[in-house]
């Protein structure tokens, strides 16, 4: 789905293009800047003017919904004064009941009598009288848009011109006057009236220097049929093809909001919406009636008055449902020997707080008493990458590391929505940063374990991860004890004026740093620039004085993770080894990075380096620890169920589990072990490094054969194939 937005501004005309695509093309963090927060956002009041797709009002109230849902604050007054049958042309065709109204006949009474900040307008579907496409009926329609922007702006107002949504032939084929010369009308409508609707929302968009912005809402209705119908060729937004129904409403709402910098998207609970249309056609049939309009059937609305009691009534019912929606949740659940700690925050639009939703998943293992860091898997951009990092939590390879030094586990999940600007959450600089420790905060009181809060970190981050990581390096340089920068930074970034230059604290530069981009991408079309900027990165910085920076790019891979694991949890085992503070009450400060420690490096950690810039992994000799608390089941249908707990090997992962049955092999689990992006693991693996959903037990059911003796043993089986002891079930 794409749309378009063209803003004016005291620099100029600036165009801000946004495409939603699949994951893989939003891989990595986009190079334009994040999208501010526009006017519309800061207007006292906001007037909304169109015709009968603006008069129903349901993409208004859902504006006005997201506005609320998303901590807006002051939030803009939404009035709509929509009209059926209106044009901003003054054109009518033979077969109308009526002379369409003009909305020049009442606009200057609504600027006059509202006063708005911002005018929102939305023609064209009744401009083009359902005709073919005639110069004549287009300058009409140029003529009056023209003159709306001006008396918009002569009123001290400015104007959002929105595109005209599309014409849909498909429902109404039946009706549709396929001959030159008619007769037309919007009962029998020209066949090819979208194309006349589509030349005319292209002009709209050209009118970015006269406008203060222009969206196009037509595109990305147009583009959400298309795909539906790939799987119902009958699917359609308005079964009239004209009027859009409550999803075509909402997609024009989503359109219009993303131009204005919102975009996040937050379901609404049960009866807001409702409500909140109820509250939307109350102000609107009561404005409508007080402008006064030359609509003959449209009927008279309430007095401003009776409205506003209405209106004051059900926002006594609105405010609380809201207030319920934007509460932090909190939650908890086990994740093998361990328990994942959540809390989600809902978006917030306003300036240099977190404009998405995230929820944060927190594994800390059973007995610690007293976690001493924490490990962050940061995952990148893109829907895909965000549902992955639902799992990053529940990975066992992840958590064996984690429970050696008595540290927890971290994944996160930015909002995973098409369409998401990824340098919203991935410059942590907008809030991202600041949500991270207050969920921290929020982890510490409901985990019991205040030290959450203050701990040191790791910080493992892929892509749009690597780009956050890089930044809160500039943030929190006391807190890190070293990062891994998976195909991702913001060097280039800062640098070439992307964004803003970040401050530079000497601290930051006594962080442990390893850049692994993979090999593909340094002739990628898209990806070389990440890494190239970490090549620049590492050279800048060891020039500064860092004391460690080392490069491994991944023979093996472009921007998937693939084995990275392998080296990555070595590399930060090593550090958590020589960085965490002593175990001794009070002490919290990170040792620092000496001879004696890179000594130790080269000769530990850089066989393994070398042997991973070689073939892509690091070889490992020594079998995975066996299997515990082995136990079986018998059931009343006569089956066995096993299950147990095992314990990653640290080297190598758990690649799967062998079940025995006196004696025998007699299955393996996963059946058929493969993966696309890398070695094959028991929870999967995805392109982001995380388990794939959803996560496998560590449970086999048997039906034995009759005279067995039912002697069961289960083996782990790690990522290159070795075995462990068998571990007898109990």
């Amino acid at each position: 789905m794409l749309f378009f937005l063209v803003r004016k501004s005291a620099l100029g005309r600036c165009v801000l293009q946004c495409l939603l695509t699949s994951v893989l093309l939003v891989a990595a963090c986009p190079l334009a800047a994040q999208p501010p927060l526009e006017f519309p956002l800061e207007a006292r009041r906001i007037l909304f003017v169109g015709d009968s797709i603006t008069h129903h009002g349901g993409y208004v109230a859902w504006i006005d919904g997201q506005l609320r849902l998303q901590g807006v604050d002051p939030k803009p007054e939404i009035i709509n004064i929509g009209l059926g049958s209106e044009t901003c042309c003054g054109l009518t065709e033979p077969d109308h009941p009526f002379p369409r109204p003009d909305v020049h006949e009442r606009l200057g009474r609504a600027l006059e009598r509202l006063k708005p900040d911002v005018v929102v307008a939305c023609y064209g579907m009744n401009d083009g009288i359902y005709h073919p496409f005639s110069p004549e009926r287009f300058a009409a329609y140029q003529k009056g848009i023209r003159k709306l922007i001006e008396r918009v702006h002569a009123a001290g107002a400015k104007i959002v011109v929105v595109t005209p949504p599309p014409f849909d032939p498909l429902p109404i084929r039946d009706r549709l006057q396929r001959k030159e010369k008619g007769p037309f009308g919007y009962k029998t409508p020209y066949h090819d009236y979208e194309g006349v609707l589509r030349r005319y929302a292209k002009w709209i968009m050209s009118l970015g220097d006269e406008a203060d912005m222009v969206v196009d809402i037509h595109t990305p209705l147009v583009q959400y049929v298309t795909e539906q119908r790939k799987k119902d060729p009958n699917f359609t937004l308005a079964r009239d093809g004209v009027h859009p129904g409550p999803t075509g409403h909402r997609l024009m709402a989503e359109a219009i909001l993303q131009a204005w910098g919102v975009q996040a998207s937050m379901e609404p609970p049960q009866g807001l919406m409702e409500r909140l249309q109820r509250r939307t056609r109350l102000w609107h049939d009561a404005w409508l009636t007080a402008i006064g309009h030359q609509h003959p059937r449209v009927g008279k609305g309430p007095s401003l008055k009776e409205a506003r009691a209405a209106i004051d009534r059900l926002d006594g019912e609105i405010a609380p449902l809201v207030k319920k929606a934007r509460e932090t949740r909190l939650w908890k659940r086990r994740s093998d020997s361990g328990t994942v700690w959540a809390v989600a925050f809902p978006p917030t639009a306003r300036p240099k707080r977190l404009r998405l939703a995230v929820e944060y998943d927190l594994w800390v293992p059973d007995g610690v008493k007293q976690l001493r860091g924490i490990i962050v898997h940061q995952h990148g951009c893109g829907p895909g990458a965000s549902l992955a990092g639902k799992t990053a939590a529940d990975d066992l390879h992840w958590q064996a590391l984690a429970r050696k030094w008595d540290c927890a586990l971290l994944g996160s999940s930015y909002e995973p929505r098409r369409g998401i600007h990824c340098r919203l959450w991935c410059d942590p600089r907008q809030g991202s940063a600041r949500q991270f420790v207050h969920g921290l905060e929020e982890l510490a009181r409901s985990s019991g374990h205040n030290e959450v809060a203050t701990v040191p970190w790791c910080l493992w981050g892929h892509s749009g991860g690597g780009f956050w990581s890089s930044l809160m390096q500039t943030l929190y340089p006391e807190r890190i004890v070293a990062i891994w920068l998976r195909s991702g930074t913001a060097y280039y970034a800062w640098r070439d004026g992307q964004i803003e230059m970040p401050t530079f604290p000497p601290a930051m530069f006594g962080i442990p740093v390893l850049a692994n981009p993979g090999a593909a991408e340094r002739d990628h079309r898209r990806f070389h620039v990440g890494y190239e900027g970490l090549v620049q990165m590492r050279q800048e910085y060891l020039k500064k004085g860092a004391p460690f920076f080392e490069f491994a790019a991944d023979p093996r891979t472009g921007h998937e993770c693939g084995d990275s694991r392998y080296l990555a949890i070595p590399y930060f085992d090593f550090w958590l080894e020589h960085r965490l503070p002593p175990k001794r009450a009070g002490d919290t400060s990170l040792r620092p990075v000496n001879d004696g420690v890179l000594a130790e490096w080269k000769k530990r950690l850089e066989p393994k380096v070398a042997a991973y810039r070689e073939s892509g992994s690091v070889p490992d000799t020594t079998p995975p620890p066996a299997p515990a608390k082995v136990t079986m089941v018998a059931q009343d249908d006569g089956s066995v169920r096993l299950e147990w707990y095992a314990e990653a090997d640290f080297e190598s992962g758990i690649g799967g589990f062998r079940i025995l049955r006196d004696g025998k092999v007699i299955a393996q689990l996963p059946k058929k072990p493969s993966s696309r992006f890398g070695r094959a693991l028991f929870q999967g693996l995805s392109y982001h490094d995380t388990p794939v959903s959803p996560i496998p037990e560590m449970a086999f059911v048997d039906r034995p054969p009759a005279g067995s003796k039912r002697r069961y043993a289960v083996q782990t089986v790690n990522s290159v194939g070795l075995v462990s002891q068998p571990t007898a079930a109990q």
